[in-house]
């Protein structure tokens, strides 16, 4: 398989300090915790939506309020429009260094306000 998933390939993905995001992915807030796996992000224009912290992240890594992480937001239109309350899923978490390091490129307004 590949280094797609798991929580083995975790660690190397967080000692990684560059930041290069996918078409359909970007960096959102979070604004709040709702459950076990559910948590609401806010990203650059100020649209609130609903995100999935998959299972593999749990136990291996927290958030809290204020964090920023990597969401996939490519199906985030169709699934407002089928009446879906999960938009997002979170690939990334950004860690204090990482947020660092992007706050000082030139990008950082383009990711969030």
């Amino acid at each position: 398989m590949a280094a797609k998933g798991g929580r083995k390939n975790l660690k190397r993905a967080v000692n990684d300090a560059t930041l290069t995001l996918q078409p359909g992915q970007s960096v959102m807030q979070v604004v709040s915790l709702r459950g076990s796996n559910m948590i609401e992000v806010i990203d650059a224009k100020g649209e609130k939506t609903l995100a999935i912290f998959p299972a593999k992240f749990q136990k291996s890594m927290w958030i809290k309020r204020g964090s920023f992480v990597v969401v996939d937001d490519g199906g985030r239109e169709e699934a407002i429009e089928s009446g879906s309350k999960v938009a997002c899923v979170v690939l990334q978490v950004l860690f204090h260094d990482q947020v660092r390091v992007l706050q000082k490129s030139p990008e950082w307004l383009v990711y969030i306000y």
